[in-house]
């Protein structure tokens, strides 16, 4: 209560501010302003726009304010477009090259934000977006021009599924959309972050398009205690809610994301609307920010309202500052002001803006503010705000209320950086230390099945990784007689590559397409026919297959996609079932066809696969995911649009090239602490042996 009584002073305090800041800041016409060109990329239908513009009149008043007794003044001229029906690649491409255009503020919804990036920040143009998915961070955060005023949508389902454990649930589900860049974020991160707060996932409930109906469904018969939805569009709540309420029994209680929250969401959904409940970015309560708003305005903000004026107040900020120190470019005078830690200098209104503008003319450093809460940036990248406040919110009597007010306390990343890419797992596996009852023939022979299952420039690391894995096994003394390669190849000749015939797994790095020998492209072999080469069962289709016997090590590297049960074949999604998987271990076995057999896979839900794989002798697997887990990118090249490699993989090759004689226990701890966003599983090993006493030496060094 002491809390509440404190946040309604403090706004009750800033209407008063607010009035004073309005009566006196009209703009002076005879006084020399500077003006600065700024593209606003918004949604602009079912009423958005007028929340837009009324973030900019209040922002206009109070840069009057702040201005009032110097010389000249900041007028900003927003020109504004519809991202839900502007061409936005055409949109971003023209606004690229515009020499007037000071900056772009935009992209509400990750997939447009993306689009926007890709163009904007890549020719030098900063962008500010109130968009969410991690994809942008992580690919954009070193072109030094994306400026995220939220957390991602990490930090969000970190945020949702605490809820759950406070309210005392112990399974949840999820629903999203796989195929948005904002749904995926979600995918990639729910049940590793389920796992780390001691939930049972009961299921991930993946839609596109249409299906999002039985999506809905089949999670509502799930037998969770909590279903989290992330739709990507408000008419997929409706459709949501129909499936839930049509429940015979008692039904999983939802929570949605933050496209649950708006003022467009309740116009849209009418009744339907009634009850929903989830949690969203906002504006910080004790900045009295939206009890100010509703006041002035006489409606409630929409969500992004506080992220828009805050971006809006830097944009300002950094205009000053440049006009103090001529020939800063504004990438640098928004860097210097974020900075800032001399002292704290209020919030987001006139006034306390008039004190900003004083302290950066004196010289000064203040901490800056704003409606969201301090605009703290990553050190590093300065790519997005690192402390959101999220809204925990309930449509009631057709408005919304507040709950309660959320942050993510970040006790399980190992850094900031990046708000929450980096989490620390801490759910490791315990194996035995006997050896598990297998005996081992004398070791004389190695061989090695590496096979990349995409194709496509946007699949480009899992290519590159198995190339990768191949020049590491060549650097060995490995031969292309006893290693099987099999992809695409169709990567380095690619139109897109601006090196043709050059493959890296890292900026820079080496030349991974020298000297390859391709058994097998991936167009001319189906997964039966990969199954005889694991098998070592000779056809016309497959004449070169592995030959092992009892001395024979072999070494199996898989990079590709994959989903719940099954590993994908190009556009085969089914391509390779777990049964299939096991019928094909269960012949090599029968013949004798090995010594020991380790398998490195890189797929999403490769614990799914393997976890149906047990009761082989002298067999280990090694997952980058649990059953319900994706896998992670890693090292995005920002020039050629794609990502260069996995972290899973990167890792093992960056142990394997450091030390092959690295134990099997210390490989799989390197992998599990260095892989974010997963758990790194390995299945079969009390069949194998002993994991401390087995090195990986004996696969590597022939």
């Amino acid at each position: 209560m002491k809390h509440i009584l404190i946040v309604a002073l403090i706004a009750v305090l800033s209407l008063a501010l607010w009035g004073c800041a309005d009566e006196s800041a009209e703009p002076t016409p005879d006084r020399p302003a500077i003006e600065k060109t700024v593209a606003v990329v918004l949604p602009m239908e079912n009423g958005l726009d007028a929340h837009w513009k009324r973030i900019f009149t209040l922002l206009d008043h109070n840069i009057e304010m702040a201005l009032s007794s110097s010389e000249k003044t900041i007028r900003l001229k927003i020109e504004y477009y519809d991202e839900s029906t502007e061409d936005l690649e055409q949109l971003s491409q023209n606004l690229s090259v515009r020499e007037d255009l000071y900056a772009v503020v935009g992209g509400l919804y990750s997939e447009n934000a993306r689009t926007l990036a890709s163009n904007l920040c890549r020719a030098g143009v900063t962008f500010f977006t109130l968009a969410t998915t991690e994809e942008l961070v992580r690919g954009f955060a070193s072109t030094g021009n994306l400026w995220a005023m939220t957390e991602t949508d990490i930090t969000q389902s970190e945020v949702l599924l605490s809820k759950v454990v406070n309210y005392g649930g112990e399974s949840v589900a999820l629903i999203a959309n796989e195929t948005d860049p904002y749904g995926k974020t979600f995918v990639d991160w729910f049940a590793f972050q389920a796992k780390e707060l001691g939930l049972d996932v009961k299921g991930l409930f993946i839609y596109s398009g249409a299906d999002i109906a039985t999506a809905a469904r089949n999670a509502s018969e799930s037998g969770a205690d909590y279903v989290i939805c992330a739709p990507s569009h408000v008419q997929d709540i409706s459709t949501v809610v129909d499936a839930f309420n049509s429940v015979s029994g008692p039904a999983p209680r939802l929570l949605f994301s933050d496209i649950g929250y708006g003022s467009d969401v309740i116009e849209q959904l009418g009744k339907k609307a009634e009850g929903i409940e989830g949690v969203c970015f906002g504006a910080n309560p004790e900045s009295g920010f939206d009890v100010s708003y509703e006041t002035f305005f006489g409606v409630a903000p929409t969500v992004g309202s506080a992220q828009l004026y805050d971006a809006g107040m830097l944009i300002a900020y950094a205009i000053w500052f440049q006009e103090l120190h001529p020939g800063t470019i504004l990438r640098d005078a928004l860097r210097d002001i974020v900075d800032g830690r001399d002292f704290n200098m209020g919030s987001w209104m006139g006034e306390d803006m008039r004190n900003v503008i004083t302290a950066l003319t004196k010289g000064d450093a203040p901490y800056v503010r704003g409606a969201s809460g301090w605009l703290d940036f990553d050190s590093k990248v300065y790519t997005n705000v690192l402390s959101t406040i999220y809204y925990n919110y309930k449509v009631y009597d057709g408005r919304y209320i507040i709950l309660d007010y959320n942050t993510a306390d970040g006790g399980n990343r190992t850094d900031a950086t990046l708000a929450g890419w980096n989490w620390k797992a801490t759910q490791m596996q315990d194996f035995g230390t006997g050896n598990g009852g297998v005996s081992y023939a004398p070791l004389t022979r190695h061989q090695a099945l590496l096979v990349a299952t995409s194709t496509g420039w946007s699949n480009y690391r899992h290519q590159a990784d198995v190339l990768a894995i191949y020049q590491l096994l060549k650097e060995h003394g490995y031969t292309d007689d006893n290693i099987i390669l099999i992809m695409a190849d169709d990567i380095a000749g690619n139109s897109n590559n601006p090196e043709p015939g050059t493959v890296r797994v890292t900026p820079g790095g080496s030349n991974l397409y020298t000297d390859v020998h391709i058994d097998y492209h991936l167009s001319d072999i189906k997964p039966d026919d990969f199954c005889n080469i694991l098998a070592g069962n000779a056809t016309g289709t497959t004449p070169n297959v592995l030959t092992g016997d009892e001395s024979t090590n072999l070494f199996v590297f898989w990079s590709g996609h994959g989903t719940p049960g099954a590993l994908c074949w190009d556009e085969i999604t089914n391509g390779l079932t777990s049964a299939q998987m096991n019928a094909t271990l269960t012949r090599l076995a029968s013949r004798n066809g090995y010594r020991k057999l380790a398998m490195f896979v890189e797929t999403c839900y490769s614990g799914s696969v393997f976890e149906c794989c047990t009761g082989f002798p002298g067999m280990v697997f090694y997952t980058a995911a649990n059953p319900n887990e994706t896998s992670k990118a890693d090292v995005f090249n920002t020039d050629l649009g794609i990502w260069m490699s996995n972290r899973f993989t990167s890792t093992l090759i960056e142990n394997l090239t450091n030390k092959s004689v690295i134990s099997m226990r210390d490989l799989y701890n390197r992998l599990f602490i260095n892989t974010v966003g997963s758990h790194v599983m390995v299945y079969n090993a009390e069949n194998f042996g002993n994991l401390y006493n087995s090195s990986m030496d004996e696969f590597i060094n022939p």
